[in-house]
């Protein structure tokens, strides 16, 4: 009974795995995920896949001369590299009979992101690899707006155990940069204005963060770079001089060097001067970055002036940075296929920032003059007097840097106060210029280094082609530094009264700082 028992058994079981192989070959799939990858990559490393044969035969149903295929689909990805035998593997385990058929064969494109593969017949035992380091599928997730990137099995007359059709190849799809600053302990670098200015040099740190833990590292034949782009270039005479080599925080301070857009190392200073076609500088890794630490790169900045180049007064200007990964590349040929023209890997251009790390300040004093009165009737009269004091005794004497010496107009804006008629009134201004009234100006109008203009407010209002009455507030801007004032209101017999004005610095929008 016993031995009766244990043929039946043997025959159901042959029974089994005949119908099992009838079905075809049955394969299991394991992944080997890339941990993340850069958001705006377009030649991103997908994880290697590993086909099992664990029941059936790969010659059932297919043959050498009608191989079944398997297709995978990476999310809707392009696959942005070149697919052909060295995809797939087999120096570890042992079926050979599988070749590659094409990405989007029927479409002639890789837009879809579809690989096919032939499982031919001699697929008897072991399996294959598809994309397995160093051979690994490469595709663009740019614009995806994925967090993660799944491939999909299809196969006609293939099964995949535990309906293992969903496999991810990469587990996080991040920024690759996370933030550009400017270095907490430099000043943002200040360029005088003045018509005296002197040459100087200044330097100033930008700060580059790595997106995640390990986003710069790549193959030595593949390193990342990055692309600085600046909002303007300078005015002529002033130069932003960037470093042949600038260095990470990470263990053994790994370097990048500035390179040309095509990933060309220069390993030489960039000057973006007013005359540079470009306000675009580019840093490419050359040495390994580190893998235990998402990394900051600083980037010390040398900013020059020059005298003898620059057309004075610089106007006021403040200049910003932007960084992006590099280089800068499409995934596609125009005809969809994989482009070899351009370096691997490549990124579509997506730059994080501004960081502010230069300025020139406005050659300029903003005065304020709060109460102003001219009544005729009543013989009242405002004296205005506005000092340029950017001639000073000098460092020596001062045991401080000295003021530059430096020239300019002076304009005036009125701020009438409501009158009695509720009618509100119109502001208006008057700038200095050759002819103006009062004394102390050259010319040409300019109030000079070391001279000192005094004028009635009667003067101004006449030059201006306004009525000589007048009662409300001034603002006066000078086109020069260190520049001072004293009203005075006074009906000349009686009465007098003088204050300084107010000197206005610094963000009026929420607390302004005031001073004299």
């Amino acid at each position: 009974m016993k031995t009766k028992t244990l043929l039946i058994a043997a025959v159901m079981m042959l029974g089994m795995t005949a119908l099992a192989f009838g079905q075809g070959a049955t394969f299991s799939v394991g992944s080997n995920p890339i941990t993340a990858v850069i958001a705006t990559g377009q030649t991103e490393r997908a994880g290697g896949l590993t086909f099992n044969l664990v029941g059936g035969s790969g010659s059932t149903p297919g043959t050498a001369g009608n191989p079944t295929t398997i297709t995978i689909t990476y999310g809707g990805a392009p696959i942005t590299s070149n697919i052909g035998a060295t995809v797939i593997s087999d120096t570890l385990l042992n079926c050979t009979d599988v070749t590659h058929v094409g990405v989007n064969t029927t479409a002639s494109s890789n837009s879809g992101g579809i690989l096919v593969l032939n499982v031919s017949s001699g697929c008897n035992a072991g399996g294959f690899t598809v994309g397995a380091n160093p051979n690994n599928v490469r595709v663009a997730v740019a614009g995806l707006n994925f967090t993660s990137l799944n491939a999909t099995l299809n196969a006609s007359a293939i099964n995949f155990t535990a309906n293992q059709t969903t496999v991810t190849v990469i587990s996080n799809i991040l920024p690759g940069i996370a933030s550009i600053k400017l270095q907490s302990s430099t000043p943002v670098v200040a360029i005088p204005t003045a018509t005296g200015i002197q040459p100087a040099v200044n330097t100033t740190n930008l700060q580059i963060k790595e997106g995640f833990l390990n986003a710069w590292d790549q193959a030595a034949t593949n390193p990342v770079g990055l692309r600085i782009t600046l909002n303007a270039l300078p005015p002529a005479g002033v130069t932003f001089r960037f470093p042949a080599m600038a260095s990470t925080d990470g263990s053994g301070a790994p370097a990048f060097e500035t390179m040309n857009s095509d990933t060309t190392i220069i390993n030489a200073n960039v000057d973006i001067k007013s005359s540079s076609t470009s306000p675009v500088v580019f840093y490419k890794a050359v040495s390994g970055t580190d893998a235990t630490k998402q990394e900051t790169l600083t980037i010390t900045v040398t900013v020059l002036t020059d005298t003898t180049k620059t057309v004075l007064p610089l106007s006021p200007a403040t200049f910003t940075a932007v960084v992006s990964m590099a280089p800068i590349g499409t995934a596609l040929t125009s005809s969809g296929g994989f482009d070899n023209s351009q370096p691997v890997p490549r990124y579509a251009a997506s730059d994080v920032g501004p960081a502010t790390f230069a300025q020139i300040s406005a050659s300029q004093t903003v005065l304020l003059f709060p109460f102003v009165q001219s009544v005729g009737s009543l013989g009242f009269n405002t004296g205005l007097s506005i000092s340029n004091t950017t001639e000073d005794p000098g460092t020596s004497a001062l045991g401080f840097p000295g003021a530059v010496a430096q020239g300019g107009s002076v304009t005036f804006y009125f701020f009438p106060s409501l009158p009695a008629s509720g009618t509100n009134p119109t502001n208006f201004s008057y700038t200095t210029t050759a002819g103006s009234p009062g004394s102390g100006l050259d010319s040409t109008g300019k109030l000079i280094s070391g001279s000192t203009y005094t004028v009635l407010v009667t003067q101004i209002l006449a030059a201006a082609g306004q009525p000589t009455d007048f009662n409300g507030y001034l603002i006066v801007i000078t086109n020069f530094t260190n520049g001072h004032g004293l009203g005075v209101v006074s009906d000349f017999t009686k009465f007098s009264q003088g204050y300084l004005a107010l000197v206005m610095i610094g963000d009026r929008t929420v607390n302004e700082s005031l001073n004299n």
